[in-house]
């Protein structure tokens, strides 16, 4: 058993052996985050999909607790497509609490494959918070939950996502510009129709057009070239600290290893993870009540949900060679970058574009402050402390081009992507009424 699964088995464990479970509002919202973390890791779910996990089972949650807090409005009629959801019903108890626990387990079994780990953390939940809820409150909450649940579950069926599964395997174009499986795997393309998924908080995929790569050129002193040179350049003359960077946003949920013949797998946290980890530090730090944390973690997902599905579409449409390929074919063939480059088109960098959609989001919740992380201790890599959001999704975005797999200017694209995709979500998604 790897170190992140035997760290994962040892907290969930610990979870649902726990006798005295902690039935405060903001630890159930918590320890549901956290969980849907570890389920991906585990689950091994690619980025784009991870953050619709994210951002269904948030939702779920919200819509079955928000009656309980003065000012907080249901999100139907304000995300797309999002048009029924039951309500409570008048003159009635509700514990909102037990509803958002059947809330989470209900879209959640929907939306993960693992659901034992889910289906043990309510049913410690449950279990807890039956002795101090009143026996016909708690069956009505419950019942409300699952029905809250199940609605999500409907929204979500109806994004598209599910059809793309049926689709058949992508065949990718042939030619100079276009990308082509990379090495040391030359896995297939992952998630090529996610592009296809209905967004959550944008009006369209494509409504913040990204401008188009530099032409495609093999020739030396080329605009294209030189980005290629660039990232081979840099690669050969690593600081430490760049090299720390780069593994410390790497969030490859899949990393292939290769020891002689002996190949395996490993699981690290996705970058959409990777930002829901740094606002549950930051709400923990905080003591960030329940209704404000369900408000920051669904804001913060369906940024993160809708800045892959916007990326997304644009590296399929844009099908650009990773930079890997390109210099191994003019520049040095003997030639391997830091990281392992993930299987899909370069352009623009999925990185760059969450982390700046998700940064928008904590920037303007939390304010301009510093802030530690320590995502990645568990993975090995010390805490590292930021002066803003802005500047975390900055070092993120440089990180790709400091590991090998991306050029500057598909960061630099993704950036501003990801920026206008935040701020939209910022400015549009009204949860309390001000």
């Amino acid at each position: 058993m790897s170190r992140l699964f035997l760290i994962l088995a040892l907290v969930v464990t610990a979870v649902c052996r726990s006798s005295a479970v902690a039935t405060d509002g903001p630890t159930i919202v918590h320890s549901w985050n956290r969980a849907i973390i570890e389920v991906i890791m585990e689950d091994g779910f690619g980025p784009p999909i991870a953050a619709r996990i994210h951002a269904y089972a948030n939702l779920a949650g919200y819509q079955a607790a928000y009656h309980a807090f003065p000012g907080y409005r249901s999100l139907v009629g304000t995300l797309r497509d999002f048009k029924d959801c039951p309500t409570v019903e008048t003159g009635k108890t509700y514990d909102w609490r037990v509803a958002a626990v059947a809330a989470y387990q209900t879209a959640s079994a929907k939306l993960v494959y693992r659901v034992n780990i889910t289906d043990s953390l309510a049913k410690v939940q449950f279990e807890a918070l039956q002795k101090e809820v009143a026996a016909d409150v708690f069956t009505r909450s419950k019942e409300f939950g699952h029905a809250v649940g199940k609605a999500i579950n409907a929204y979500a069926k109806a994004d598209g996502y599910p059809r793309t599964q049926g689709l058949p395997a992508w065949e990718w174009p042939r030619c100079d510009s276009c990308w082509e499986p990379t090495p040391p795997n030359f896995a297939e393309p992952l998630s090529p129709y996610c592009g296809r998924v209905r967004t959550i908080a944008l009006k369209a995929v494509d409504q913040f057009k990204l401008p188009p790569p530099p032409p495609f050129s093999t020739v030396k002193g080329s605009q294209f070239y030189n980005a290629a040179l660039e990232t081979y350049t840099i690669s050969r003359s690593l600081s430490p600290e760049q090299r720390e960077i780069a593994n410390f946003w790497n969030d490859n949920p899949t990393v292939t290893k290769y020891r002689g013949h002996f190949v395996y797998n490993t699981r690290q946290i996705s970058p959409g993870g990777h930002w829901m980890n740094i606002a549950m530090q930051l709400m923990k730090s905080e003591g960030t009540p329940a209704p404000k944390a369900m408000e920051i973690y669904c804001m913060t997902a369906f940024a993160l949900f809708d800045g892959f599905t916007a990326c997304w579409e644009q590296k399929y449409k844009h099908n650009l060679i990773r930079p890997v390929s390109y210099i191994q074919k003019y520049i040095d063939k003997s030639w391997d970058p830091m990281l392992q480059t993930p299987p899909f088109p370069e352009y623009a960098s999925g990185h760059s574009t969450i982390t700046a959609a998700a940064a928008e989001v904590l920037q303007h919740h939390f304010g301009d402050r510093s802030f530690d992380d320590s995502t990645e201790v568990i993975f090995g890599w010390p805490v590292r402390r930021f002066k803003d959001f802005r500047a975390a999704a900055d070092e993120a975005s440089i990180s790709r081009l400091y590991g090998g797999i991306h050029y500057r200017f598909g960061c630099d694209g993704g950036n501003v992507h990801g920026r206008q995709i935040g701020k939209w979500v910022v400015q549009t998604i009204r949860m309390k009424d001000e």
